[in-house]
């Protein structure tokens, strides 16, 4: 919805959002493979695994906000608001993924598993657009803060989950 405002010619308003689910990953050891590959393997291994991660998360009502390297991030709850949906379309949507890096196979080192780590996190954040030249759907507050810590302080291969639902209470 906010690609095709974009496209229009429309602003997107920033909002605030009461309650969204937000999910990290990143590739564990992905440092030393990058070091150990041309860029052109890095540029194939990405493409294959997040195109991989792209077609499975069409199955859930999750949001792709970026990638950034190793690290995929997604959210559910926004751009449009789905009520308490939005954890459990993350915790499902995470299982999916974790099942498919399992069998994902790299080009360049057949004989080797992706490993991820993951962060996931519940509560209020903001959004907007950023940007004229190359325009993002950024995502602001501490649940993005704090899915980005839990990720990067996770275990492999496991979910490591923190989610409070927020009760906005208007006077």
């Amino acid at each position: 919805s906010v690609a095709s405002q974009l496209i229009r010619g429309e602003s997107v308003t920033a909002e605030a959002f009461d309650n969204v689910t937000i999910y990290f990953s990143d590739i564990v050891g992905f440092t030393v493979l990058s070091a150990d590959s041309t860029p052109m393997q890095v540029v194939d291994l990405l493409n294959d695994l997040y195109t991989c991660f792209d077609s499975i998360i069409e199955n859930f009502d999750v949001y792709k906000v970026e990638t950034i390297g190793d690290a995929y991030m997604v959210v559910s709850g926004l751009p449009v608001r789905n009520g308490n949906f939005h954890a459990r379309e993350i915790a499902r949507m995470s299982i999916a993924l974790l099942n498919a890096v399992t069998s994902f196979s790299i080009r360049h080192r057949t004989n080797e598993q992706l490993k991820l780590r993951i962060g996931i996190h519940t509560g209020p954040c903001a959004a907007g657009v950023v940007g004229l030249k190359m325009p993002r759907y950024c995502l602001f507050g501490d649940t993005v803060n704090t899915a980005s810590r839990m990720e990067s302080t996770g275990l492999l291969m496991k979910l490591f989950v923190r989610t409070r639902l927020y009760v906005h209470n208007e006077r």
